[in-house]
């Protein structure tokens, strides 16, 4: 059994020098293989392309253009047939061929807008999508800090419990020796040895059920680190609670101001969608007319340019746009009202987390100082009782009610490090 305790001991709270070990800090730093964070990040960089994109669509469109067409039916007008013939019959109409049974265009087609009030709101909306992506990644970092934290503490609680059931374990062992070596010299009855195994049962049951919960633990740390990797953990809780600094931002908050945002962006844009739309168009290149199928005989190609400036005056939108305008008015009072409500339940929440820091902080000075007098009277009450001072129901009860007192410490040092990372946001 020592040996047992001492490999516990060298295994899980740091005792081993030379063994790897993982840090609060190490742990932390693991966060980029998370995969959620991968992909929050993935956004951050597919808005980023957005707002390339966007700059690159303010800029002129040139391309190549070429096309080939057959006439399966010639297209023809009527004209005047006196155009040709002055020995017409006056209204005498003649249909007119306008084309050839082939035709190709090739050429070079160029085309910008001059004046589109719509591209320098969709280059603002795309800058407030990419802040919007920043904020996920944000929160999807505080989260994860927040659950490989809780995770790391732990499996420091929970080891602290499984040393402390060993010794415990131990320590009764020490005891059961004492009171068989009673039995065998007739000073204390059958029934209090069968009492003193049956309580060393207990311990043992007790020191399987702290292992069980070890493993849990680690299993939800696995979660987060490859645990096979290491072989203790060096960060005590006092470090953790260390590491925590400022107050955690409020995400949501921001959210709301850029939603706010995207919504003012659209309202300028519907001011915007009643003026005019101004663009500029170009083609250089030639023409391709001829009855028979004879691409490569230059004298069937004519020169075609061309250069048109075109104007858009929206009309109809007008009825639309009003429509729009009561539903983002409306929109503007939901998240006027979301981010009033958000505001104050936020300064209601850094109260109550201030108030649940300083009542843990109480709880565990508490805890930690009935357990420094449980451990006196436990070596009291080990000592009378190997003197044959004490009842064993009494030493029962006593190394029970110890190990309970140790239980409150590691549970009020668990909660008080729930409570400051409520508050606080991880050391990067």
């Amino acid at each position: 059994m020592t040996r047992i305790l001492l490999t516990i001991l060298s295994v899980f709270i740091g005792f081993g020098a030379s063994a790897q070990s993982l840090s609060i800090e190490s742990l932390w730093a693991q966060a980029s293989s998370y995969e959620k964070l991968k992909q929050a990040k993935a956004n951050i960089s597919l808005a980023a392309l957005n707002i390339k994109a966007e700059q690159l669509g303010r800029l002129p469109l040139l391309y190549g253009e070429a096309n080939l067409q057959r006439n399966l039916i010639t297209p023809s007008t009527p004209v005047p047939a006196i155009a040709f013939n002055p020995n017409a019959a006056p209204g005498e109409i003649l249909p007119l061929k306008f084309a050839t049974d082939w035709t190709a265009k090739a050429g070079v087609q160029f085309s910008m807008d001059v004046f589109n009030p719509q591209n320098k709101l969709s280059l603002k909306t795309a800058e407030l999508e990419s802040k919007t992506a920043e904020l996920d990644y944000e929160q999807t970092l505080q989260d994860w800090k927040k659950q490989a934290t809780s995770a790391y503490g732990k499996v420091v609680i929970s080891s602290k419990q499984y040393v402390e059931a060993v010794a415990d374990s131990l320590r009764y062992a020490e005891i059961l020796a004492v009171t068989q070596d009673r039995q065998l010299a007739g000073r204390t009855t059958l029934l209090e040895l069968n009492k003193a195994k049956q309580e060393f049962i207990n311990k043992q049951t007790q020191m399987h059920e702290a292992y069980r919960v070890l493993e849990v633990a680690n299993i939800e740390l696995a979660k987060f680190a490859d645990t096979r990797a290491y072989k203790l953990l060096s960060s005590s809780l006092t470090d953790i609670v260390a590491k925590l600094k400022g107050n955690a931002r409020n995400l949501e908050l921001e959210n709301l101001k850029i939603e706010q945002q995207k919504i003012d962006l659209q309202l300028q844009s519907l001011k915007k969608e009643a003026l005019p739309t101004l663009s500029l168009n170009a083609f250089y290149g030639s023409q391709f007319y001829n009855n028979s199928f004879s691409l490569w005989n230059n004298n069937n190609w004519f020169g075609n340019s061309y250069v048109n400036v075109g104007v858009r005056i929206p009309i109809s939108e007008a009825v639309d746009r009003a429509l729009k305008r009561r539903q983002l008015g409306l929109q503007t009072q939901l998240l006027s009202s979301q981010y009033r409500e958000e505001q104050a339940l936020d300064e209601a929440s850094k109260k109550q987390r201030q108030l649940d820091i300083l009542q843990a902080e109480k709880v565990l000075r508490n805890a930690s100082a009935i357990e420094k007098l449980s451990t006196e009277n436990t070596a009291l009450v080990q000592a009378q009782y190997k003197a044959g001072k004490l009842l064993l129901s009494e030493l029962n009860q006593e190394l029970s009610n110890h190990f309970k007192n140790m239980q409150n410490v590691w549970q009020a040092e668990y909660e008080y490090l729930l409570a400051v990372l409520e508050q606080n946001t991880a050391e990067n």
